[in-house]
């Protein structure tokens, strides 16, 4: 069968596709792509649907040995990437052939990086998606990160030219990132003095997070409650807990909770967030919400309408 066998994991490397929607109502988060900036990129090179599963390594490790001949896109943080001991570039498709081996090192720069094949890896559908959950156990193999020996098969399908990403849409993982927040209700909670610590002094991930949510340290803000009903979270929500500094959720975050929230960071500067590493500066500064709903459609509306020749 044609595909990869796993050599070694890596940190914690997972099948992930856009994520689960729909399904909060029964308590299951929504998973998904870390970075869909660097996923929709790959998924594009190969002239794949946006919303297609792919490998998701996390911070690096990964060993990979192909079984048949077929075609890749490598996407995402700067991470040292070889092919059968030779260093190859990410960014763009590479043609494998049996028994080559795809080795990654660990991350230099950002904490994702993307495989994708043409037409996704043949794994069961787990509540309309194909992400891994790991805390739920759905999805990808059996809902846990990859492990040396498993297999994960695809099509047997081949690219007839190589293709890139040009260097002006290459991204720069920076050690500083503007994460652009529209104001909730309950940004009235807080004061404004609050509003404007909050927006003018900067914070710091010191690598306190995971695929929930990244926890940042710096000037603390307490609002006039600190603890409501619990109520449904979106994706990006900033929650001030009662130690004052926001935590930023993203791809699994619980579907309620009850601590204010200031606002909600932008979807698309959500996953420069994911790709911000420990030591990284963070810096808040407000957008209005038909300016950010236009954003979001932009992003979305390249990766679903854009092909590759």
């Amino acid at each position: 069968m044609n595909g990869f066998l796993v050599e070694h994991g890596g940190m914690q490397s997972s099948i992930q596709d856009a994520g689960r929607v729909g399904v909060s109502d029964i308590g299951l988060t929504q998973s998904g792509a870390m970075d869909e900036y660097a996923f929709g990129y790959a998924n594009l090179l190969l002239g794949n649907p946006f919303n297609t599963s792919v490998i998701e390594v996390a911070l690096g490790g990964m060993i990979l040995r192909a079984r048949g001949n077929f075609s890749i896109a490598l996407c995402g943080a700067s991470m040292p990437c070889s092919l059968n001991g030779e260093s190859i570039e990410l960014w763009q498709t590479y043609t494998l052939k049996e028994d080559d081996i795809l080795s990654f090192g660990f991350a230099t720069s950002g904490n994702f990086a993307y495989i994708a094949v043409i037409g996704g890896f043949l794994t069961p559908l787990a509540y309309g998606s194909f992400s891994t959950s790991i805390k739920e156990g759905l999805g990808g193999v059996e809902g846990r990160k990859l492990l040396k020996g498993d297999f994960l098969a695809c099509e047997s399908r081949v690219l007839k030219n190589k293709r890139k990403v040009e260097n002006p849409w290459l991204p720069i993982y920076a050690k500083e990132v503007v994460l652009r927040v529209v104001l909730g209700y309950q940004s009235d909670f807080f004061s404004k003095v609050q509003h404007n610590t909050f927006f003018n002094t900067p914070y710091m991930y010191k690598g306190e997070g995971d695929r929930m949510g990244y926890r940042l340290s710096g000037e603390k803000i307490v609002p006039k409650a600190t603890g409501i009903l619990s109520e449904p979270i979106c994706f990006g929500a900033i929650q001030i807990p009662s130690h004052g500094e926001p935590i930023v959720l993203l791809k699994e975050r619980q579907t309620i909770g009850g601590y204010p929230k200031i606002g909600s960071v932008l979807c698309v500067d959500c996953f420069k967030l994911a790709q911000l590493r420990a030591g990284g500066v963070v810096k808040f500064e407000v957008i209005g919400l038909e300016e950010a709903g236009a954003k979001a459609r932009a992003f979305y509306r390249f990766f679903l309408s854009s092909k590759l020749s």
